[in-house]
């Protein structure tokens, strides 16, 4: 990652990122491709000032793929406007993703789509599961409605892919990606889950525990009023 190699006026902003990026095992190439940008982005960004500041979304979306607090990459100038020291905040990536409840396919993307920044205390309150395994995705359909609505945006936590105990999961269902309510079906040899839709127009149906891919338990939804 360019060792030899002096940090851009050396500012704190750019050492994070290199530090960052570093633990995280990244090398500068494959961020730069992460973030959407060319190979030599940060490559530029850290060692020759160009950009001066790195955009906010990027920021904000860099800090998730290196698995690190929102404000970690906050450029010095912008630290000094700020009156307060910022309260520990979390990036959860958002995915261009559409979990399908009901009916139909999730068309999902490659690459996170920006990043929502949680207040540590709060999504601890969520999940005590390392923050880099969490994801935020958009429901369409509904089949889990009156509990998750269409628009609903969902957290999903994908260290957790167990239906015991049983809950809301996003998985693959051997037809698509779905949403559904998922436990195991006890003396099944395989063995069998049941995954079921909340509302009552959506037949539930079985799969064996081969035949389907957990993506993680839903732990958390915002939704509109």
């Amino acid at each position: 990652m360019n060792d030899g190699a002096t940090v851009w006026q050396g500012d704190q902003a750019r050492r994070a990122v290199r530090a960052a990026l570093e633990a995280a095992g990244l090398t500068l190439k494959q961020a730069s491709r992460a973030l959407g940008r060319n190979d030599a982005y940060l490559q530029q960004y850290l060692y020759r000032g160009s950009p001066r500041q790195l955009p906010e979304s990027l920021r904000l979306r860099l800090a998730a793929i290196a698995g690190v607090r929102a404000d970690a990459f906050l450029d010095d100038d912008l630290r000094a406007l700020r009156d307060d020291t910022p309260a520990a905040a979390i990036a959860v990536p958002m995915f261009d993703v559409n979990a399908t409840a009901g009916g139909g396919r999730m068309e999902h993307d490659a690459g996170a789509n920006g990043a929502l920044a949680f207040p540590a205390p709060l999504l601890r309150r969520i999940t005590a599961s390392p923050a880099d395994g969490l994801r935020l995705i958009t429901m369409s359909g509904d089949s889990m409605a009156p509990t998750l609505e269409h628009g609903d945006m969902v957290m999903v936590d994908t260290n957790r892919t167990s239906p015991s105990p049983p809950g809301i999961f996003v998985l693959d269902d051997g037809v698509g990606l779905v949403a559904k309510r998922v436990d195991a079906i006890p003396n099944t040899a395989p063995r069998m889950l049941r995954l079921s839709s909340d509302n009552p127009a959506y037949s539930n149906y079985q799969r064996r525990i081969d035949q389907v891919r957990v993506i993680g338990r839903v732990v958390w939804f915002a939704r509109s009023l």
